[in-house]
């Protein structure tokens, strides 16, 4: 696994009283987005029961999408007196720079990224499992099986995900802690000490913060919970294609230390 570091343009931010919440959240939420208008929406709906309750915040942070993205992320914002956010850079953009940039707008000690496809199918049995886990101090990251909505879920679909995520947890043993982007949670000052995602990657950002992360303290593979996503990815391409795709990645960040794809193209 390569060596390589964290993001060089990462640098949190220091919000003035006028950015801030007046409350101090236990989890960020931190959402990428690129012309997401089809799932922010939902995604977003699924945490209104849960943000006061588990005292959440959402951070949006959008690469000025071209679609309804930021007026729906708007919209969310309004209703709910700022506990979810919309952030806009400007400049380059890839997902590691998102990540990063939501991140430097988080407030709270406990980051939690994901994607905007991401449903968490038991929120109450998620969140309580999160936050009691993270109050071993040691633990500095987590992720948690990943499937697809189960509503739209095939033979083929639990199979290759069964692969993936027996892939991902055997990888912990291994020493090479691989972790997907759709659940990846990580203390605030670790993730910080570390330089945040390697914004010099176009793909594999993900897998790379936890193998850095690994070195900084345990990390825990949370199997009693899980996340659905989209299958969009591998109804567009087919699963063999995808497999081809991110071990083309992964063998490029182990060998090269840099992305194989110059660009990622995301599917919409």
């Amino acid at each position: 696994m390569s060596e390589a570091g964290g993001a060089r343009n990462f640098v949190p931010i220091l919000k003035s009283s006028n950015d801030s919440p007046m409350y101090r959240p236990r989890l960020s939420i931190i959402i990428p987005t690129k012309n997401e208008g089809n799932y922010i929406d939902q995604t977003l709906a699924q945490f209104l029961d849960y943000l006061e309750k588990y005292n959440l915040e959402i951070i949006v942070s959008d690469a000025h999408s071209s679609d309804q993205t930021a007026a729906i992320v708007a919209r969310y914002a309004n209703e709910t007196d700022g506990r979810i956010r919309l952030v806009q850079n400007t400049g380059k953009q890839n997902i590691a720079i998102g990540r990063n940039f939501g991140a430097a707008h988080a407030t709270s000690d406990l980051l939690f990224h994901m994607d905007a496809d991401v449903h968490i199918p038991q929120p109450d049995r998620f969140f309580a499992l999160v936050l009691a886990k993270f109050e071993q101090t040691h633990l500095v990251a987590a992720t948690v099986p990943i499937w697809v909505y189960a509503a739209e879920s095939k033979l083929n679909d639990r199979l290759y995900h069964l692969l993936m995520n027996s892939t991902i947890r055997l990888s912990f043993t291994c020493g090479i802690y691989l972790a997907k982007g759709e659940c990846q949670l990580v203390r605030r000052n670790v993730f910080e000490k570390i330089g945040g995602y390697n914004e010099q990657l176009v793909a594999g950002e993900d897998c790379n913060l936890f193998y850095r992360l690994h070195k900084e303290g345990r990390i825990a593979y949370l199997q009693r919970i899980c996340v659905h996503h989209s299958p969009r990815r591998f109804r567009e391409y087919g699963y063999t294609q995808v497999s081809w795709i991110y071990l083309r990645e992964a063998l490029s960040l182990l060998f090269r230390g840099k992305s194989y794809a110059e660009e990622w193209t995301p599917v919409r």
